[in-house]
């Protein structure tokens, strides 16, 4: 069962620790962290300067506030904290016993108020009162940071990880979740999963959000964080992306709108230049006025006059409404723009029965 996250605030939290302080650690705390009403981290170098003294003096001040705050004997606040422990270890042990640091804290948050004075705070819980109850990794490379129980083997669960890296990598394209698991069925190192008591997709799941080379994408595949699949540089990757969710031709105007809903890396995509990327990429076929679908889903590039010819060319002639149907499959057009492409004869004959073939 996922583990429940009961609704409070850690900003409320926080504010009934650090009242207890003396004002300067507390605004020390408060502006190293951003916490309360301060909305940015203060370095230890402009307080210092506020206060007119050494940054090393701050750091001492910093140190002292947290101190007391792990000391603290309030029976209200201390029945928060352990119950914000309980949610971690509840959270670690669905996920195999171990999550990175931004995927606990998302489950933690995912009943709460997003607002960044939310995430400060549990952000100041989690590093400077709660992670001596939990071991905390910072120092693996290809990892972010990392939260586990103290029982969990990590060299096993790392090389997990590993090995569903190099899985991704021979698929050699991105992959969704379900579809990786049973492709890591026959590894030696599935037993390890296995032993764990945990859902294996919530443990695979954790084991790949905490590496930094490997990344999901809109679609919800996984992939390595360098394709273009997964994180999309140039415009028209990010339109193969919207295409794919979409699963339906699109004016390059809505293609637009969508990739910047979809927020890839901050940028912001304007009509014109997608219009200019989809009409160079011979992925995209123009279906209509402005509307674009991919060439892989069947559609052929060309005319309608083309369409009919390669119509008439594979399945011999054809009577007008047959035609006209099988038109329209390919392109957004009106009939009346299709009736008078039949119109050329230089192209295309009306037989006496009434169907369509290609002129003699």
């Amino acid at each position: 069962m996922t583990p429940r996250i009961k609704i409070t605030s850690y900003a409320n939290l926080v504010n009934d620790l650090l009242v207890n302080l003396p004002e300067r650690e507390r605004q020390v705390l408060q502006r190293r962290n951003a916490l309360g009403e301060i909305n940015q981290e203060h370095t230890l170098e402009q307080i210092g300067r506020d206060y007119n003294i050494t940054r090393e003096r701050v750091r001492q001040i910093e140190r002292e506030g947290l101190r007391k705050l792990k000391v603290l004997d309030l029976q209200r606040v201390k029945a928060a904290l352990a119950d914000l422990e309980s949610q971690i270890n509840e959270n670690l042990q669905y996920h195999g016993g171990l999550m990175s640091e931004s995927h606990l804290v998302e489950k933690l948050l995912q009943e709460l108020d997003k607002k960044e004075r939310e995430l400060n705070a549990l952000n100041f819980l989690l590093i400077n009162l709660l992670d001596e109850r939990f071991e905390r990794i910072d120092n693996l490379p290809e990892y972010d940071a990392i939260w586990k129980l103290a029982h969990v083997n990590m060299d096993e669960l790392l090389a997990v990880s590993q090995s569903l890296k190099e899985i991704i990598a021979d698929h050699g394209q991105p992959i969704h979740l379900e579809d990786l698991m049973k492709k890591f069925n026959s590894n030696e190192l599935y037993s390890k999963v296995e032993q764990l008591k945990a859902g294996n997709d919530a443990i695979i799941e954790a084991l790949l959000r905490a590496r930094k080379d490997v990344k999901t994408n809109i679609l919800k595949q996984w992939g390595l964080a360098i394709w273009n699949t997964i994180r999309p540089k140039r415009m028209t990757d990010k339109a193969y992306l919207i295409m794919l969710r979409e699963k339906r031709p699109l004016h390059f105007v809505e293609v637009a709108d969508l990739i910047n809903q979809a927020n890839f890396d901050g940028k912001k995509a304007c009509p014109a230049t997608v219009h200019n990327e989809l009409i160079l990429d011979n992925k995209y076929v123009l279906v209509g006025r402005g509307t674009y679908a991919l060439k892989e889903w069947g559609y052929q590039p060309g005319t309608v006059s083309e369409i009919i010819v390669d119509i008439l060319k594979q399945e011999g002639s054809q009577a007008k409404q047959e035609l006209i149907d099988k038109v329209l499959k390919q392109r957004f057009v009106q009939k009346t723009t299709i009736i008078l492409a039949l119109m050329d004869k230089n192209r295309f004959q009306k037989q006496a029965d009434g169907r369509y073939n290609l002129a003699a």
